[in-house]
């Protein structure tokens, strides 16, 4: 176990630069743009749009530039779950470029985390150390998928906490009504919560993506990225010219798709497949789509494993 972790503190010193500074020079971004808009509260000024109808609403546009980021502290007139709906809202707009920026780093970590090993030679070094090629392999997989996302976690939460103390800030100085409301079903704690979870499943559910990259970062001698891209759009085009099927790109898209992270029922193009909360994430362990996405993980790795074994250098 103790080499294992050694592994993975090797893995983090290697990367933190874009699983570490990446969220936080994200949030930054989000604090920069906050304090603008504030500064500017009232023309030209980002905000949080939403439209009521008998009862409902729902989000139609991202941004704004009409009202002011304090639009999103009136809440007068709303029931409970419109308020808890639209916190929920601007926790996946919140979230969002950070989940988009992990997958991205994270892509390019597994694609080169075998294949630059090699480039270097570094790879020489670390076959003489007393761990397995499995462990290696295992190593930089679970850092990737379930340990780095962990500083993506902390920066979102972050970044929600700041922007709703800032809003509340300058709606309580200018006597907005609304700010304890929002804070009372701000469902911080909930969403963190659902945002841990959310991860855990979700490293499960695109395990095949992952693996699929190790095996390429191991196996390929150069441009690792174009044949990881390259192999399944082929594989794509023969089924859909010989069999008239896409089940394989509809398969990839699936598992590409953040289906276990939390996201609000009434988001921009959601739909029922899109996991909302903890019950509908949870539900994901029935389904056989994921249990056959591990078995065809599985495979990847084990042949990422005898790939890394078996090439040396480049």
């Amino acid at each position: 176990m103790k080499p294992f972790v050694t592994l993975l503190k090797r893995e983090w010193w290697e990367h933190r630069a874009g699983f570490l500074w990446t969220p936080l020079a994200l949030l930054g971004v989000f604090l920069l743009v906050a304090l603008l808009s504030l500064a500017g509260s009232g023309e030209g000024s980002l905000t949080f749009s939403f439209e009521r109808s008998q009862g409902t609403h729902t989000e139609r546009q991202l941004h704004q530039w009409d009202q002011g980021v304090l639009g999103l502290l009136d809440v007068s007139g709303w029931t409970a779950e419109q308020i808890a709906e639209r916190s929920a809202q601007f926790r996946h707009l919140v979230a969002r470029p950070f989940l988009l920026a992990h997958l991205l780093v994270a892509i390019f970590v597994l694609l080169g985390a075998l294949h630059d090993e090699r480039k270097d030679r570094s790879v020489l070094f670390y076959k003489s150390l007393p761990v397995s090629d499995g462990q290696t392999v295992a190593s930089k997989l679970v850092l990737a998928v379930w340990i780095a996302p962990l500083a993506t976690i902390a920066a979102i939460v972050a970044t929600q906490l700041a922007l709703l103390l800032l809003m509340s800030l300058t709606g309580a100085l200018q006597g907005t009504a609304g700010v304890s409301t929002l804070w009372l079903h701000g469902g911080l704690l909930g969403g963190a919560l659902e945002l841990l979870v959310g991860y855990l499943l979700q490293g499960l559910w695109a395990l095949p993506v992952y693996a699929w990259l190790l095996l390429v970062s191991a196996a390929a001698t150069r441009a690792p990225f174009l044949w990881a891209a390259l192999i399944p759009l082929m594989l794509v085009v023969v089924e859909s010219a010989v069999l008239g099927s896409a089940k394989l790109r509809a398969a990839i898209v699936d598992h590409l798709a953040f289906r276990a992270l939390p996201r609000p029922p009434s988001w921009l193009g959601g739909d029922g497949d899109v996991a909302i909360g903890l019950a509908e994430q949870l539900a994901l362990l029935l389904q056989i789509e994921l249990w056959l996405g591990l078995a065809v993980a599985a495979a990847f790795l084990v042949g990422a494993t005898w790939f890394r074994r078996r090439n040396a250098e480049l």
